[in-house]
């Protein structure tokens, strides 16, 4: 896991300074200054907007300071991260060798009926595997999908989108396609104001690709990964993944939706002993 993280990492800090700059150039000479459409001139014109054009520069530029923060805070923290990597590692034995155990202790503190606590345990492990598969995995693999049709079809900066679109999966109401749809659509209209068939071809064929493939990798996978019974309410990812983020920190995108799945369960069991 650490190894390839740094090199993943090393590509992702220099794909996120690649695409501020690529952004930049696009916003300072104009975007589909070649195209003679009118819905080219149109979006030019709202683009091109002073409005527009700070937003979209000042989201860029905080998102490429933040990623390369990160980074470096990573980099320095590298034997602060191995080290925790052997704690994690060192405890998980004893977690595996004695957890029965401390499980029917927590039992005996918790001063709950059989029949509840085994609910109660059965409903968290159906949670955890229904948010770390049928959310985190599957984002994960749609990211990757993404940032591979990114690097086929010739989009700069392959692994910071993907990242863009791993993050995105994670939130039911946006999704990967707020990623390669309009990057597709620019290939489109930059094939049109180039007069060039390869660019239209290069953009049709980015947009097959998200529509079939990274799209519904999430209808395919998720049924079965995930059980009915294991499913997690969309409303629950959305408010654990930002509230999570707000709290603590990256972790908090795995740690929210746990922690709020985790109090649901509590609440029903405590709901239903009434």
């Amino acid at each position: 896991m650490v190894i390839p993280s740094f090199f993943i990492l090393q590509f992702l800090v220099k794909d996120s300074y690649s695409a501020f700059i690529v952004v930049k150039e696009k916003l300072s000479s104009g975007i589909f200054s070649g195209c003679n459409l009118s819905f080219c001139q149109k979006l030019g014109k709202i683009v091109q907007t002073p409005t527009v054009t700070n937003q979209i520069s000042n989201i860029t530029e905080s998102l490429t300071s933040k990623i390369l923060e990160v980074g470096s805070q990573v980099l320095l923290s590298i034997p602060k991260l191995l080290l925790s990597v052997f704690v994690m590692f060192f405890a998980l034995y004893y977690f595996l060798k004695n957890g029965k155990e401390l499980v029917d202790r927590l039992n005996h503190y918790l001063h709950l009926q059989k029949k509840e606590y085994s609910f109660i345990l059965l409903r968290l492990t159906q949670i955890i595997h229904g948010i770390i598969y049928g959310c985190f995995m599957i984002a994960l693999i749609q990211g990757a999908l993404g940032a591979l049709g990114f690097f086929i079809f010739g989009i700069p900066s392959p692994i910071f989108w993907g990242l863009m679109m791993a993050i995105l999966a994670l939130i039911p109401i946006l999704g990967t396609g707020f990623v390669w749809v309009p990057a597709s659509l620019i290939l489109i209209l930059d094939g049109l104001s180039q007069n060039s068939n390869s660019l239209i071809l290069k953009g049709v064929g980015l947009f097959l690709y998200g529509l079939l493939i990274v799209s519904t990798i999430d209808n395919i996978l998720k049924p079965k990964l995930v059980g009915e019974k294991a499913k997690v309410h969309p409303l629950v990812i959305l408010i654990g993944v930002f509230g999570g983020l707000i709290l603590f920190g990256a972790i908090g995108i795995i740690i929210g939706p746990l922690i709020l799945s985790m109090t649901q369960v509590l609440l029903e069991t405590y709901l239903a002993k009434k």
